[in-house]
């Protein structure tokens, strides 16, 4: 019985004992979990997404091109919340070093990671990363540092290893919850997006946003779907995505934009003129409200986006210009309304003089953060460098047009062209003071010579507006006559190089007295402030027209260099190999004795190689029969021209330079032959020189007399004033003074050699 009990009582006491352990265990992992989840981890998640709210809220987005669809990690930017980064990492290592037995030492984990990740810290941000995959069992929280993985090497265009982990995601057997699979197909959207691949980016994206619980981020996405959508020309898909955006949008700011978007990208028939006006009515009511007066640059560019729909480049163009012109704070803004209208006549108009001076304006006001802007920044310096060969081209044109002319044609023909200038600055004035007026008052202004009806049009294609700054002009200014040193009674004040928009009449009352003073022969300041100050005279105009043949064929080489400049530049910088050869073609026909004639004629064989437009046969042959002493034409005759050439030139230094050993070596006789064999065998070589002077030094070894050499050294000299061995030969030449020329003999000379020269 009591062996009985001992045995029952030992089991019960084991039981207990099990019990308790097992508490002690449950409560202490429970206490660890509740410590990192409600304490240290709690503050760290916290952390990290005030710094990433802060993060999205300061970052700048260019709403005429595709948003960033991940805010770009950029060091410079984000270590900038060092202290805040720092907060995170501290609060998450803390349950690493402390509460190991925790079940969100993963989490912690994953914001050490991406702690390093915004600091740009890689190398750890990896290690971090990969440690979690490998060593926490949480299917979620391996799939999430997978993702940032991902990131991480999208951000750093790592593709190899983002390949890498894109096949490692790929044969993950658990599917990924809800937020991982947001994040996997945001980063590939992400990805796509910044390397222009837009069909796939619209794929991924499409996904994410309908993932997405957060309204702010859901209307992002969905305006940035609208600008893809519009990007590859779908307009019905961007305008519903544009629409789904403003609705749910919980900011000012992209409620606007996207509002704008939806109406330029609103399905229209364009031969429904009601449809139009409808659209017309809206953007008016929208440049109208003072709500929106800061946002008028934006306003118009969505306008002009409309109009190109159409399309009416002119119109765009146009608005394009309002943009440009009311534009108050927002540069970026008006750089990309520089760039569309260059894009329209680089395009569509082909004018590309014009649209190098619209890609120059744009990149004068982007930044380098502008995506695209060394692409853009390349093109405007090719349109420049066009423009300068072009500039060249017409101005030669010009001149050689006027050459032809007699000088009553002359006369007509640049009073004309000083008439037409001065009106364009007439116009570009009054069109500054009406852009000045549009900036400073909300409504357009009804005074003046421009209506409102006349404000819709570009000022320069609407000719009564043109008409009516005429008037004006004639009526502030009186008439001018067309005349050398024009005397102006009335002026227009500037201060401090801006136009003086006050009290109109004030000005007229000034002026009228200042002319006054005028008549009465005061004429101080009758440059001040002169309309036309930069304007070229008649007689200089004249004076630049050649009059020799000497002048005529300066104009004709300046000529030939810009028609040679034009067609490199299209070869070369714009990759048209039309227009090259139109340019090269030119080239050898009207300046077939210009320097560069034989390399235009070999670029016209170059392209005609793999342009079918011409014959490559022909091309060959003309520039052999042309110009068959460059050296073009000698590869073409002898593939192993080069080759051959290169060892000529080798032997022929070969013959100089044994020449000079045995000269240093005493053996004059055998430094001679091969002289002989450099002048007789390869005349007018690179070493024609040197040997020459060599051959000299030999006479003054050999000859016994002064009067030889003596002779020699003046030979060389008036045959090569300039050579590089002058001062030596002059040298030499100062020291065979009179006495020695009496003497007759040099010193030493008394052995015979082959080319002794004896008297």
């Amino acid at each position: 019985m009591t062996h009985i009990f001992s045995h029952r009582a030992y089991f019960f006491v084991l039981k207990v004992v099990l019990f308790l352990m097992l508490g002690a265990t449950t409560s202490c992992h429970y206490y660890h979990n509740t410590a990192t989840h409600y304490n240290s981890y709690f503050l760290a998640r916290e952390g990290m997404n005030k710094f990433e709210t802060e993060l999205f809220q300061a970052h700048q987005d260019d709403y005429n091109d595709v948003l960033s669809i991940l805010i770009p990690i950029d060091t410079t930017v984000t270590l900038t919340y060092k202290e805040d980064l720092d907060y995170v990492i501290t609060k998450a290592s803390r349950p690493i070093k402390f509460h190991k037995s925790s079940d969100f030492i993963d989490e912690c984990y994953l914001l050490v990671g991406w702690v390093r990740l915004y600091k740009g810290d890689y190398e750890n941000a990896l290690t971090t990363f990969k440690f979690i995959n490998s060593k926490f069992q949480d299917e979620n929280s391996r799939h999430a540092a997978l993702n940032a993985l991902l990131r991480m090497f999208i951000e750093t265009k790592e593709e190899a290893n983002m390949n890498l982990v894109l096949d490692i995601i790929k044969q993950q057997k658990t599917p990924y919850n809800k937020e991982n699979t947001k994040n996997y197909h945001l980063n590939l959207a992400h990805y796509f997006r910044n390397n222009n691949f837009y069909p796939e980016a619209i794929k991924h994206l499409r996904v994410a946003a309908d993932l997405e619980d957060k309204k702010i981020y859901r209307s992002r996405y969905y305006f940035i779907l609208g600008q893809l959508h519009e990007k590859i020309g779908d307009i019905n898909n961007s305008y519903v995505y544009y629409s789904k955006s403003r609705k749910i949008s919980k900011t000012n700011e992209l409620d606007f934009q996207s509002d704008i978007s939806a109406r330029s990208m609103q399905p229209v028939n364009f031969d429904d003129q009601k449809q139009q006006k409808k659209i017309d009515k809206y953007f008016e009511k929208k440049l109208k409200d003072h709500n929106y007066w800061d946002y008028r640059d934006k306003i118009y560019y969505e306008k002009a986006q409309f109009e190109m729909r159409k399309p009416d480049y002119d119109k765009a163009l146009h608005f394009f210009n309002e943009s440009v012109q009311v534009s108050t704070t927002n540069q970026t803004q008006k750089g990309h309304s520089y760039l569309e209208s260059g894009k329209i006549y680089y395009d569509q108009k082909q004018d590309y003089i014009k649209a190098a001076a619209y890609y120059d304006s744009a990149v004068q006001n982007f930044n380098e953060s502008v995506y695209g802007f060394e692409d853009i920044k390349a093109r405007s310096e090719n349109l420049q460098e066009l423009a300068k060969y072009t500039a060249i081209v017409e101005e030669n044109e010009r001149l050689l047009k006027l050459y032809d002319m007699n000088e009553e044609e002359r006369k007509e023909f640049l009073e004309k062209e000083i008439e037409e200038e001065r009106e364009e600055i007439i116009l570009r004035q009054q069109y500054a003071v009406e852009n000045e007026k549009k900036k400073q008052k909300p409504a357009t202004s009804s005074s003046g010579s421009f209506s409102n009806q006349e404000s819709k049009e570009f000022y320069f294609y609407n000719t009564n507006a043109i008409a009516q700054g005429k008037a004006q002009f004639l009526r502030n200014w009186g008439s001018r006559p067309l005349e050398d040193n024009w005397r102006r009674s009335n002026k227009m004040d500037f201060n401090d190089n801006q136009v003086n928009l006050g009290n109109q009449n004030a000005n007229n009352n000034r002026r009228n007295a200042q002319g006054e003073k005028n008549k009465e022969g005061n004429e101080e300041g009758e440059n001040e402030g002169d309309l036309f100050a930069d304007l070229k005279s008649l007689d200089d105009r004249i004076a630049e027209i050649p009059t020799s043949d000497d002048e005529l064929a300066q104009i004709n080489t300046k000529l030939g260099d810009g028609v040679f400049g034009l067609g490199k530049t299209y070869l070369y910088r714009m990759k048209m190999n039309d227009l090259a050869l139109e340019n090269f073609f030119r080239m050898v026909k009207q300046h077939p004795q210009h320097e560069m004639a034989h390399e235009a004629a070999y670029l016209i064989y170059v392209i005609c190689k793999t342009d079918d437009s011409c014959d490559e046969n022909v091309a060959k042959n003309y520039l052999i029969s042309h110009y068959p002493d460059c050296l073009y034409s000698k590869i073409l005759v002898n593939p192993n021209y080069i080759k051959e050439t290169n060892e000529r030139e080798l032997y022929i230094e070969k013959l100089y330079t044994d020449a000079y050993k045995f000269y240093n070596q005493g053996n004059y006789n055998e430094s001679d032959i091969k002289l002989t064999e450099l002048f007789t065998n390869y005349p007018e070589s690179d070493f024609e020189i040197k040997g020459r002077f060599l051959r000299v030094l030999l006479i003054g070894r050999t000859t016994k007399y002064y009067k030889i050499f003596k002779k020699a050294l003046e030979d060389y000299l008036e045959k090569y004033p300039d050579s590089e061995f002058d001062e030596i030969a002059k040298g030499m030449l100062q020291e065979i003074n009179e006495t020695r020329l009496k003497n007759g003999y040099i010193p030493g000379r008394y052995h015979e050699y082959n080319i002794t020269i004896e008297e």
